[in-house]
C-alpha cells in the first residue's frame, strides 16, 4: 500500500479511502483486468468462440504481463465470475452445439479453462520469450488444437473422456513416500 501511495503521491492512509487494504486493491486490479476481455460473439461457430475468447485473454495477458497472473490466484476476484459466466456461457454453448451430453459439459469446461488460462499465465510470465516474435503464435495453435481434440474427444465417447485414470488421482504425501 506504501508502494502504490508513493507512486500515485498521496500520504498511504488516503488509500484507504478508496480500498479496503492490499487484497481490495488486488480484486481492483483483477477487475480491471478482467473488463478488457470481451465476452465471444454469440452465433459464430464453435471453435471461433473458444478462438476468440482465447484471443481476447493472450491480448489482456501480453498487456498486463505482471498483473495478469492474479487472475488464477487471487481468491477473491469477484470479477473473475463475471468472465467465467461469461466466457462459460459461451463455452458452455459451443459444447452443447457440438454435442457434449449435458453432464460432461462441465469436466469439459475445466480442461478447456486449464488449457486457455495456463497457456495466458505461462505467455504473460515470459516462458515463451526465447521464441522468435510471435513465436508462441504456433502452441497457441497447439493449444486450441489439444481444445477442439477434447472436445471431440467428448463429443464421440464422454465417458472415455471423463473415466477415472487412478494413475494420476491425487495421493497424500503419505501415499508418495
Amino acid at each position: 500500500m506504501r508502494g502504490v501511495a508513493t507512486d500515485l503521491g498521496v500520504a498511504p492512509m488516503s488509500l484507504y479511502h478508496h480500498v479496503d487494504g492490499r487484497d481490495d486493491l488486488l480484486a481492483g486490479m483483477v477487475g480491471q483486468l478482467l473488463e478488457e476481455v470481451p465476452e465471444p460473439a454469440p452465433g459464430a461457430p464453435w471453435q471461433d468462440r473458444i478462438r476468440s475468447l482465447f484471443l481476447a485473454l493472450r491480448f489482456v495477458g501480453q498487456a498486463h504481463p505482471r498483473a495478469f497472473p492474479l487472475v488464477l490466484v487471487h481468491p477473491r476476484t469477484r470479477d473473475l465470475d463475471r468472465l467465467r459466466t461469461a466466457g462459460a456461457e459461451a463455452i458452455s454453448d459451443a459444447l452443447t452445439e457440438r454435442d457434449v451430453p449435458r453432464e460432461h459439459v462441465a469436466p469439459c469446461e475445466v480442461v478447456i479453462w486449464t488449457l486457455l488460462l495456463g497457456f495466458v499465465v505461462r505467455e504473460a510470465l515470459g516462458h515463451f520469450r526465447h521464441h522468435r516474435p510471435g513465436g508462441a503464435d504456433r502452441a497457441a495453435a497447439a493449444v486450441l488444437a489439444a481444445v477442439e481434440h477434447h472436445v471431440a474427444w467428448v463429443s464421440a465417447d464422454p465417458v472415455g473422456a471423463h473415466r477415472a485414470d487412478p494413475g494420476t488421482e491425487w495421493a497424500t504425501s503419505e501415499d508418495v513416500r
